[in-house]
């Protein structure tokens, strides 16, 4: 390989590791689970057609991105998702959506461990 040709070869491999690194790192930061610990609930109400929860961190950084659901036995278990990055989000949080899952129960936040806090009915 000549000398031109490896310098080309460093130069891109340079290049595309710049760019992809904090992209990589970004994204990951974005979407982490937050633990249930470090939320609060200011409001949740739940209908046979809609439920809402509202809510912030305990965490003045910590950035809303988003959330995941799942359905077990009459109970939601919701997964709060956030980061410590200043990019985009919001500090609170107004998670609204259809009830398509009948009677609810129970609703927990669910942390990445499994770790579960019971937000509704009031524990």
């Amino acid at each position: 390989m000549s000398m031109r040709l490896k310098r080309k070869y460093i130069i891109t491999v340079f290049t595309v590791a710049i760019i992809a690194f904090p992209i990589i790192i970004g994204s990951y930061m974005l979407n982490k689970v937050v633990d249930p610990e470090e939320i609060m609930i200011t409001k949740t109400e739940v209908s046979p057609e809609l439920i809402t929860i509202q809510g912030g961190f305990g965490d003045s950084i910590r950035r809303y991105h988003g959330y995941n659901i799942s359905h077990h036995d009459h109970s939601l278990l919701i997964q709060v998702k956030g980061s410590k990055l200043p990019i985009g989000g919001h500090k609170d949080f107004n998670i609204s959506f259809s009830n398509t899952y009948g009677n609810i129960a129970e609703i927990y936040l669910l942390g990445h461990d499994n770790a579960k806090r019971k937000i509704w009915p009031q524990p």
